[in-house]
């Protein structure tokens, strides 16, 4: 591991506003950031990135304690004392340098630059983390063999997987990146993701990235909601029912809610949600506490209700506060 990266950490996501026009704090907005001019002071959300990409850019005011910037190296040489600010070499700056920082450096590298100059480089160096990226057509496939690759030379490295999209349609960008990415990141590959979507909103490309750690389980950031495709069975409206308990609960990091049309395979397809509302018969619902029933037949119009009393009683549920 490299301070917060890699090891037994989950997985960091690095936001990208090298491309996005000159910083101000209203920049950071997006990635989770929110300053209080007021009280002086930034507020975090639960999607807050743990590092910002600013390329060769600067940043004159004072940033968040939890976040780190990610500097064009040449330029970081210039501004080695400013805090929280790591630089970003590519392979042959890396090489060539002496200049390097003492804690955390990022390399940037393609698949097709792994040499074994490189990798022995890389090897002897308990301050890299690789920023890889393929410009392969196939560039799953190609970021999975150098995957493959480093593990077959023994390369411990933490691996961030940079991944970039051009597309301006959201539906397009979160589709393409949660296949490339959450491919990877299913295999045990990865330490991060980095994903750069300069015509997209920063604030869907960074809940993008959780949300695709979230799906792969391999870091989470807000609650989980497991349900039916809904049937002839289905003895609510699950849409509805859906949103009113997302409503309720959208705030409980990390529990996770079954909502089952039908008492038919409702409890086996929500076997590992943390609690359960299932429908049991016309306006009756029956809750779960894991595997176990705790609550029978209870009315469809107080179901909601009990089911936060239940969160209550087990220990769950903290109270919903802004950022």
């Amino acid at each position: 591991e490299v301070l917060n990266i890699g090891g037994k950490h989950a997985p960091v996501v690095v936001m990208d506003l090298s491309q996005r026009g000159e910083l101000t704090p209203a920049s950071f907005f997006g990635a989770g950031y929110q300053y209080s001019v007021p009280m002086d002071k930034w507020n975090l959300s639960d999607l807050a990135c743990d590092y910002i990409k600013i390329g060769r850019q600067e940043v004159s005011f004072e940033i968040p304690g939890t976040l780190g910037l990610i500097q064009d190296g040449d330029v970081w040489i210039n501004h080695r004392e400013s805090i929280r600010t790591y630089p970003c070499w590519t392979i042959e700056q890396y090489l060539s340098t002496a200049q390097r920082h003492p804690t955390l450096n990022f390399v940037e590298l393609q698949t097709q630059e792994m040499t074994s100059n490189v990798l022995e480089a890389i090897r002897k160096d308990s301050t890299v983390v690789l920023l890889l990226n393929s410009i392969h057509p196939l560039q799953v496939m190609d970021l999975r063999s150098s995957y493959l690759f480093l593990l077959e030379n023994e390369i411990t490295t933490p691996v961030i997987i940079q991944t970039t999209y051009t597309t301006s349609s959201e539906d397009e960008f979160m589709l393409n990146s949660a296949v490339d990415n959450g491919a990877l990141l299913i295999d045990g590959f990865g330490d991060g993701l980095l994903i750069s979507a300069s015509h997209i909103a920063l604030q869907r490309v960074n809940s993008t990235c959780f949300g695709i750690l979230q799906a792969t389980r391999t870091r989470i950031s807000k609650t989980e909601y497991i349900s039916c495709p809904s049937c002839g069975r289905t003895l609510f409206d699950l849409q509805e029912t859906t949103a009113k308990i997302r409503s309720r609960t959208s705030h409980l990091k990390g529990v996770k809610i079954g909502i089952m049309g039908c008492i038919v395979n409702g409890p086996g397809e929500m076997a590992d949600a943390d609690y359960g509302y299932v429908g049991t018969g016309p306006g009756k619902i029956t809750l779960y506490k894991e595997k176990e029933v705790v609550k029978k037949n209870v009315a469809e119009e107080n179901a909601v209700d009990e089911l936060i009393d239940l969160i209550k009683e087990y220990g769950d549920w903290v109270e919903p506060v802004g950022i």
